[in-house]
């Protein structure tokens, strides 16, 4: 019992002790506002302030917070308070609580009347009324953005309006509850205000816009212009006022059209700028006119207008051509002149005004801006002999043009009387034709609000320069002229003919045919190039392809016939398509019932690099020049191709079901290749028919034209002549020092080659400068462009070190002797890498080892090849584009859809570079050749958005037949295999029963199955990809391509064994290291599909090229061959005028074997 007492008592001690402690504990409040601070007094030095949170204490320094300070003194100081500060805070020393202060925070004032968005005119008044609720009562303060009113007049709540707009002092004034007044506004007030509540507890605010509307000032009005020969023009418009005033235009032509905002007129031609500034692209006399600026915003609208007179100095459309009129014949002269204003058309003869004379008349026709005026002789006398002119004139000028009459005896000729009108008559329509796509696809290519359709994608891939254009518009201009004669005759019941029995060359006489074909342009195609006259052609190649073979200079070279391998079998014999008047199945239902395919197999050999080099190569062998005009040539009747589903020459639309399953059109747009002058319809007038054949745009030698061009004018857009160390033009850094993409067209391109090309960049709108390079197609797709960009880059490091070791070399010879290295690279990589893999064992024993040149071998292309068998490379294409990372892996923006990928250098430019692409390339199987397309190029080809995309299997087969192309019948003959008497007869070469089924259905016989059709079909012939048919015509093909070039590197004449055996040390896998970015390894063979990056060589261990092979040290050489032979001088110039004697010799050599 004590001991249970004395726990009583120490208990009942500690109770009273904790009383005691409990009763000295002293607690109060503080008031804090927002942003402010208060200070926690404890008076004790060395204690610890704690925080009630949920009941619980917790020391203030834990928190680490830099707004809470305690002093040595004890005292707590919390600044820039927050709501968050509010609560019970407690002082303890050793544990033992002093002090217990309870933080509260201040209440915020409200806004209780806040102010509206106000609209008024200037010189009004302004009322932004604004109340604070609180406790304390809150202060009013107004802003202006970041800037305080300070000094704001106070005035009494009840003042009127009258008197406040009476009251003296400042805009401002501010009742005494915090209304704001703004008088005698201007533009200058127009902005946020803010009205600011404060009071301990913080602040509050409420904002409103002021807007002053300010009727536009038109403070600098067009003015009047007039322009001679412009290709933009520019009409100024300034105006203020508030808000900004959006300025639009308005045009009112002399010829009393009316157009509003002309800048979203679909032409396309008129374009404003950030400014306003309306530009008239490729002015026109029509522009002419009243331009009214019209500037408008919510206060009213201004205008001002000035005129504009586009001066065009007269230009011939149609002027008068000389003609030989027998005597009493008739003979009409059309000068058709237009300009700006419409000029006056004179006539002269021998210098002087024609005289009046009952034997002619003069008949006048004027149209705004063009004249035509017809100078008509019914009967023609000696006397009207002599040199006459038609002038025409107007403020913008003079222009003249001078023609002949001469006054023949009869002739027994009677097509020669029709030589000048048919000339007329077919340069007007063709020309028209032609002005019309011209001007069409300009302004739609330079439509700020351009969209794209296949069409126009297609055309940028098929566009011919203008060398090409010129060739197939004379061609044009000829057919039309001839069909015109032959009209004539038989309207005038001369004789009776017809064009497939008789030829008509008695019906014109040798001089009137030279006349034609002179003025036509005709003429051209037959001048022989001058080769006794470039004697660095001796040892260089041309760039056009001339002069190769001596004997025959044309052979092989651009804008060249292609040759044949059988016979043409158009429909009327000479010129016109299968299938153009006679049923033939759809090219399009061929495409979506045999060789349309949605899923793809593999090929387990080879890797995707061959579908991307063979179509590297063919554009280096072939592209056919197609026709001049996309719209038809019917007189007065003219449309575009797109727009028709009839055979109207050029167009040959493809005909689609009506149950097709993705195009609900009648047909797909299909223009006609270009022919070459004298063949088809052109040739009818001479001594014999001859078939209409087609023009190759490039050169066929492998020649790495899809490097350098296949014309001067070409070559000098790409070379680099800056730094004469025959470099190639670049275009931007890669991000890998010394490493450059392909240049881009921009200005690079002069005006008489500018091409209507647009690519595409990351967002479909959005419009890109296409790349450059030797091949116009160069930009189709990123797998293309990195070959391009990686031989570019082989070229200018080969030219760098060749510079190197031949100090002595100029900026030509250099460049020359580059380019001679990179086409025997690109030729030993074709015959070693490429073809064996295309063609298999038996396709290369067909082809043969190398023998040396032979002068007697034609190397052109032949339209079998280029237009059938060489497109096998389709059935290569995947749907889907690989890309891999650093390391082989993944890349980071993943692969790329194909039918996304057309036309985007963005690829390249903004997503990595050629290294994903490359690394890509050999990590991705090639596509089985299994005669499939697969829907990208099929269904989806060049497809853009709310567009039908077109086919490719379709138009191969549609081209086929414009080029009139032997059946695979007859083709499957030539090359040894039987030829088959019906369908079941082609399983020997086509073992797929269903696939000879599908055929025999669509075909109505086995000897109407299309070459491409049949070929492509066949059953691939061991360790090739194609069947033996394509691989008979592919190696025939590459046979002559070798054998016939004087230049090809395996010669003894260019270059010595030593630098043959460097040339065959480059591998394509080489080039990849050496010209990608920063590829570190590759396979040995990059053409084989070998997954495995573990396994891949070193490219610092590949073979290296020894350059010193190329040094040119003339006699000092003991120990290696000399560089081409003894003598051969340092510069070009030396070479081909120093050593005159060899140069003679040359020439003697050369004018000897040329033909007669």
């Amino acid at each position: 019992a004590g001991h249970c007492m004395v726990v009583l008592g120490l208990l009942l001690f500690l109770v009273a002790g904790a009383l005691a402690q409990e009763a000295q504990l002293v607690r109060t409040t503080l008031t804090g506002r927002q942003g402010g601070f208060v200070s926690l007094r404890c008076d004790v030095a060395g204690v610890t302030w704690y925080k009630d949170v949920r009941g619980k204490l917790v020391d203030v320094k834990a928190s680490r917070n830099s707004r809470y300070i305690v002093t040595r003194d004890g005292t707590m100081y919390i600044s820039r308070l927050r709501d968050s500060d509010a609560g019970v805070y407690t002082c303890k020393q050793s544990d033992t609580p002093l002090k217990e202060i309870t933080v509260a925070m201040a209440a915020r004032p409200t806004i209780s009347i806040s102010p509206s968005d106000v609209t008024v005119k200037v010189g009004g008044l302004v009322h932004l009324p604004c109340e604070g609720a609180g406790d304390p009562k809150p202060s009013i303060e107004w802003r202006v953005g970041r800037s305080v009113l300070r000094n704001i007049p106070t005035i009494p709540d009840d003042m009127s309006e009258e008197e406040i707009l009476n009251y003296s002092g400042d805009n401002y004034l501010m009742t005494e509850r915090g209304h704001l007044y703004i008088r005698d506004v201007t533009a200058g007030f127009s902005a946020q205000y803010i009205c600011m509540a404060t009071n301990d507890g913080g602040s509050s605010w409420a904002t409103a816009r002021v807007l002053v509307l300010d009727p536009p000032k038109i403070s600098s009005p067009p003015v009047d212009t007039n322009s001679l020969d412009a290709d933009i023009i520019g009409m100024a418009c300034r105006a203020n006022g508030n808000p900004r005033p959006k300025i639009t235009w308005r045009l009112e032509t002399f010829e009393g059209v009316t157009i509003d905002e002309p800048e979203n007129h679909p032409s396309g031609r008129y374009q404003t700028d950030t400014y306003r500034t309306l530009r008239i692209r490729f002015p026109l006399p029509s522009d002419s006119g009243k331009y009214t600026c019209i500037a408008t915003n919510a206060g009213g609208v201004a205008e001002a207008s000035a005129i504009l007179q586009v001066l065009i100095t007269p230009q011939f459309r149609v002027p008068p051509k000389d003609a030989w009129v027998p005597f009493g014949g008739s003979a009409l002269f059309s000068c058709t002149v237009f300009g700006s204003p419409t000029p006056l058309v004179e006539w002269f003869k021998d210098n002087q005004y024609l005289p009046f004379s009952n034997n002619y008349e003069i008949q006048h026709v004027t149209r705004p801006g063009e004249v035509q005026e017809r100078l008509v002789f019914r009967a023609v006398q000696f006397e009207d002999t002599g040199f006459y002119e038609c002038r025409g004139s107007n403020l913008a000028g003079t222009s003249r043009h001078e023609f002949s009459l001469a006054v023949t005896d009869a002739t027994p000729f009677p097509g020669d009387r029709f030589v000048s009108d048919a000339l007329e008559y077919a340069q007007q329509f063709v020309g028209s034709a032609i002005r019309e796509t011209e001007i069409i696809l300009r302004a739609r290519f330079n439509a700020p609000n351009f969209n794209p359709t296949p069409q126009d994608l297609f055309h940028m891939v098929r566009q011919p320069t203008r060398q090409a254009l010129y060739m197939a518009m004379s061609a044009e201009v000829f057919e039309h002229a001839m069909d015109f004669i032959h009209q004539q005759i038989e309207a005038l019941n001369v004789t009776s003919m017809e064009r497939n029995n008789q030829p008509l060359g008695s019906l014109l006489s040798p001089e009137a045919i030279d006349h034609l074909e002179d003025l036509s342009g005709c003429h051209a195609r037959k001048r022989k190039p001058q080769c006794q006259m470039r004697c660095q052609l001796m040892s260089f190649r041309s760039h056009d392809g001339t002069c190769n073979n001596v004997k025959n200079p044309t052979w092989g070279s651009s804008l060249y016939k292609i040759n044949r391998f059988l016979p043409a079998i158009y429909e009327n014999t000479y010129n016109t398509p299968r299938g153009w008047g006679r049923s033939l199945p759809s090219a399009r239902l061929i495409s979506q019932r045999l060789i349309r395919t949605h899923t793809t197999k593999q090929h387990s050999q080879f890797s995707v690099l061959m579908m991307h080099f063979g179509q590297f190569i063919d554009h280096d062998l072939a592209q056919t020049v197609t026709g001049p005009s996309e719209t038809t040539f019917a007189p007065f009747l003219s449309v575009r191709c797109e727009q028709t589903c009839t055979n109207t020459m050029p167009c040959f639309p493809i005909e689609i079901a009506t149950n097709d399953s993705r195009i609900d059109a009648s047909c797909m747009p299909f223009v006609r290749s270009a022919a070459v002058c004298g063949t088809g319809d052109t040739s009818v007038f001479g001594k014999e028919t001859r078939v209409r054949e087609q023009l190759n745009q490039v050169t066929s030698f492998l020649d790495a034209s899809t490097v350098y061009g296949s014309a001067d004018e070409e070559m000098e857009t790409l070379r680099d002549r800056s730094a004469n160390k025959g470099q190639l033009r670049v275009g931007q850094e890669s991000g890998t020092p010394g490493k450059h993409f392909l240049p881009v067209e921009d200005n690079l391109i002069p005006e008489e080659l500018e091409s209507e090309r647009r690519c595409i960049g990351r967002a479909a709108t959005v419009f890109l400068d296409c790349f450059i390079a030797g091949d116009r197609r160069v930009t189709e797709q990123p797998g293309l462009t990195t070959l391009h960009t990686l031989f570019m880059r082989q070229h200018n490091e080969i030219a760098y070190k060749l510079a190197e070791v031949n100090p002595q070399w100029n900026d030509d010879r250099i460049y020359e002797e580059a380019r001679k290295i990179v086409g025997g690279i690109m030729q030993h990589i074709t015959f070693n890498e490429y073809l064996p893999k295309v063609l298999g064992v038996e396709g290369m024993r067909a082809i043969g080892d190398y023998e040396g040149y032979n002068s007697d071998t034609d190397p052109s292309l032949l339209n079998e090849f280029a237009t059938a068998a060489f497109r096998f490379g389709h059935t290569l294409i995947p749907p889907t584009l690989f890309r891999r990372g650093e390391n082989y892996d993944k890349f980071q923006l993943g692969d790329m859809p194909l039918h996304n990928s057309f036309f985007t250098p963005y690829r390249l430019l903004d997503e990595g570079g050629v290294d994903p692409i490359i690394r890509g390339m050999i990590m991705q199987n090639l596509k089985l050749p299994d005669g499939k397309l697969t829907d990208s190029v099929t269904e989806r080809l060049f497809h853009v958005v709310a567009q039908v995309a077109l086919d490719l299997a379709a138009i191969n087969i549609q081209r086929g037949r414009d080029h009139a192309i032997p059946t695979y019948n007859d083709m499957r003959q030539v090359c040894g295999l039987r030829r088959a008497l019906n369908f079941h007869d082609l399983q020997s070469e086509i073992r797929n029963a269903t696939t000879r089924q599908t055929l025999s259905e669509l075909y109505k016989s086995v000897d109407e199955i299309d070459l491409w059709v049949g070929g492509l079909e066949e059953d691939i012939v061991e360790g090739g990809l194609v069947g033996p048919t394509f691989r008979c015509i592919i190696a025939e093909q590459f046979k002559r391509v070798r054998d016939g070039d004087r230049f090809w590197f395996e010669t003894d004449k260019h270059f010595t064994q030593e630098q043959i055996r460097q040339i065959k040390k480059v591998t394509m896998a080489k080039i990849f290291c050496d010209s990608g970015d920063k590829i570190q390894k590759v396979p040995e063979d990059v053409f084989l599909y070998n997954p495995d990056a573990h396994k891949y060589t070193q490219c610092k261990d590949l073979p290296k090229f020894d350059y010193s092979a190329f040094m040119d040290c003339g006699e000092k050489c003991d120990h290696r061959e000399k560089h081409n032979g003894k003598g051969k001088k340092d510069n070009l110039n030396e070479m081909c005028y120093e050593e005159g004697s060899r140069v003679k010799a040359d020439e003697r050599r050369l004018e000897g074997a040329w033909p007669t």
